[in-house]
């Protein structure tokens, strides 16, 4: 079986004798590989950021395949569908699960995180972690969808008409702005440092840019808002900047989502002006729930992911795509693993190709 496994200090590529592994559990599927994203978690584990990845591990947290063999209880899928898998597993039975929490399952696990994952031929995964993809969804798409950014709205809501910040232009920022669109949003203003990455933003969706290294952002969002400030803030970046500067563009009474994850905390959290503007905050490790919904939008072409995609690699050139999105180079926003051919090609004018 050909596999990238990340030893602690790099990605090796190897390819074993062993054969396709047997689905174990009753309700198993085993999924033949087609693609697989690279995205900046596996760029912190691989930097040994990420405290509960642990190697060695092969990584691949989002990927798509097609199912191979079935367990004998498995009812909705069948050998040769092409399916995506949500990557993270809980044991379906405890409250959290019962409530479509599965990520704060005790025993849950995550494929390509604490498991191992989709940088790899094969992949055996539980029936109910499987949703049917349709073939207007191309396989590289399909690898790099996940619920979370839009999981991340359903907290906040978006009243019709409402004004909406994003900070961070990375991959998250870019699906969120059209996750603001698509839930009615009246005004939509991405807040970034690369000049790319916010033309993009703005050719998919965002009324206004700011390069908030050349600009005041507080005072050119309060300019934009005439004074008054945004409803919605969302924090996709992740640093202290980002998220102070959330805080101090939305409006008394606003609300402020909190999705991209510190490295460390923030000394000077302003704690008195939370209380004294009367904001909500919400913390975003959402649920993941949302799959059906999801892959309609993107099938109906209202969240565009291929936009996003830049860089294309085999599966043995995993640890060059590491580095790539490390670096960002050559305009790096989101790259993809090929590991086996399927009638969902990539489309045509598909962006950068990485032989």
């Amino acid at each position: 079986m050909k596999q990238a496994v990340w030893t602690g200090s790099e990605i090796n590529f190897t390819e074993t004798q062993d054969g396709p592994p047997p689905p174990r559990r009753r309700d198993d599927v085993r999924l033949r590989i087609l693609a697989a994203g690279v995205c900046g978690t596996d760029v912190h584990i691989w930097e040994g950021r990420i405290s509960f990845a642990k190697p060695p591990i092969i990584l691949g947290h989002e990927f798509v395949g097609v199912v191979d063999a079935c367990g004998p209880d498995v009812r909705r899928v069948k050998p040769g569908d092409r399916v995506k898998c949500d990557s993270v597993v809980g044991c379906g039975q405890c409250p959290s699960c019962r409530r479509n929490a599965t990520q704060f399952c005790p025993e849950a696990m995550e494929f390509g995180i604490t498991v191992n994952g989709g940088w790899a031929q094969w992949l055996v995964a539980p029936e109910r972690n499987l949703y049917h993809l349709p073939d207007t969804i191309s396989d590289e798409v399909a690898a790099v969808m996940d619920v979370e950014v839009m999981g991340a709205f359903r907290k906040p809501g978006i009243c019709t008409g409402d004004t909406v910040a994003v900070f961070g232009a990375g991959p998250a920022g870019l699906i969120a702005i059209q996750c603001a669109r698509i839930r009615s949003a009246g005004t939509v203003i991405l807040c970034g440092t690369r000049s790319e990455r916010l033309a993009l933003g703005k050719r998919l969706g965002a009324d206004h840019v700011i390069d908030v290294s050349r600009t005041d952002v507080e005072a050119e969002i309060k300019s934009l808002t005439g004074g008054r400030g945004v409803d919605l803030a969302f924090d996709a970046a992740g640093t202290e900047k980002a998220i102070l500067d959330a805080l101090k563009v939305v409006r008394p009474q606003g609300r402020v989502v909190l999705y991209g994850v510190p490295d460390r905390g923030i000394p000077d959290f302003p704690a008195k002006d939370v209380v004294l503007k009367d904001l909500v905050v919400y913390g975003a490790l959402s649920d993941r729930t949302g799959w059906e919904e999801l892959i309609e939008l993107v099938a109906g072409g209202r969240i565009d992911l291929q936009s996003l995609i830049t860089h294309r690699f085999p599966l043995e050139r995993a640890g060059e795509a590491l580095s790539i999105m490390r670096d960002r180079r050559d305009g790096a926003i989101k790259a993809v693993l090929r590991i086996a051919e399927s009638s969902a090609s990539a489309p045509a004018g598909a962006r950068k190709q990485v032989a």
